[in-house]
């Protein structure tokens, strides 16, 4: 990635939660039938495919089968107890719920609309609405920390998602762990703008809340050259851990280990992202389809505090099952 980008080669990278996988490739190197991206959040606009309009359809899951809400409990109390313990302030606990549906994974891909979208041939697909980092061509790097999410139809869903208090302090918690993760690559960091409303559309068109926020920074001339590193040096994405990072994290893989059939995330809330020549954006990959062998998995989850409840929890994880069609 540095060499690349030192070179002002535009190239795609994906990288899992874990940073022991990754694609890096030249964009001119990448085959359509294999790799399919679209980044459209209104920074840069980059897709490798032709879209084309698709028939409207109902629903794609035939049905859904969550994990089991006995198992999600015991996973979320040793979540909970750990953060008592003074190991954690917030942890963001995931799980993989069996689907059955008639379609593909690139059938999937196709039907869904989002700001940022990825297709690896028999393995996953990705429609996100989470940024991860941008850099623009003035070396300001930004990044949108998304936490908190409420179903639109609610009456006052607004009101009741901004003055949550749960809400409230888990969301600043990730704000002040991206500042002080971009304070370890930038030279001046802000907050440009704290707890806004973003509304998402679900594939029966009901529509959820999300609350995000903007934090920026500014980079040394030359970024372009140390870009891998800087992104390594991010990772994982904080929205999507918690904090501190390092104690989190081993959490997270003992409680996963109850949460999930396969080996764990995987590239479920990695990152994947374009470097145009100029710019970067990226995005983290939730709201995320992964097939093993004949079977397929939705992978989703929310970040859990010493105020969080299991039963709450439980329902968001499963509302966040959806693919946005709209």
């Amino acid at each position: 990635m540095n060499e690349m980008g030192n070179q002002r080669t535009p190239f795609l990278f994906v990288i899992n939660f874990a940073q022991t996988e990754y694609i890096v490739k030249p964009l001119h190197e990448i085959k359509e039938d294999e790799i399919k991206y679209s980044v459209n959040d209104g920074f840069i606009t980059y897709r490798n495919y032709e879209e084309k309009p698709c028939r409207p359809i109902e629903s794609i899951f035939a049905n859904i089968v969550p994990v089991e809400k006995v198992v999600f409990d015991e996973a979320f109390t040793f979540i909970q107890e750990n953060i008592n313990f003074g190991n954690s302030f917030l942890t963001n606990l995931t799980c993989e719920s069996k689907l059955v549906t008639k379609y593909e994974l690139h059938d999937i891909f196709t039907f869904s609309k989002a700001k940022y979208k990825l297709f690896i041939k028999d393995f996953f697909v990705s429609f996100s609405p989470e940024s991860f980092i941008r850099i623009d061509e003035n070396g300001k790097i930004a990044s949108f920390p998304m936490k908190g999410t409420i179903e639109a139809v609610i009456p006052n869903a607004a009101q009741l998602i901004l003055e949550d208090e749960k809400e409230m302090y888990e969301h600043t918690t990730i704000v002040d762990l991206i500042r002080n993760d971009l304070s370890k690559v930038a030279e001046k960091v802000w907050v440009e703008r704290f707890r806004y409303l973003e509304k998402v559309k679900k594939q029966n068109g009901e529509e959820l809340f999300q609350v995000s926020s903007e934090v920026c920074g500014q980079l040394a001339s030359g970024w372009e050259g140390r870009i891998g590193d800087i992104i390594n040096e991010l990772l994982p994405a904080g929205s999507i851990s918690g904090a501190p990072k390092e104690k989190t994290i081993e959490l997270i893989e003992k409680a996963e280990s109850l949460t999930y059939q396969s080996e764990g995330r995987g590239f479920y809330t990695g990152i994947f992202g374009i470097f145009d020549g100029e710019r970067m954006d990226s995005a983290v990959l939730i709201r995320f389809i992964e097939k093993r062998q004949n079977d397929l998995s939705y992978k989703s989850g929310g970040g859990i505090t010493s105020r969080s409840q299991s039963e709450k929890e439980y329902l968001e994880m499963i509302s966040k099952i959806y693919v946005p069609m709209f």
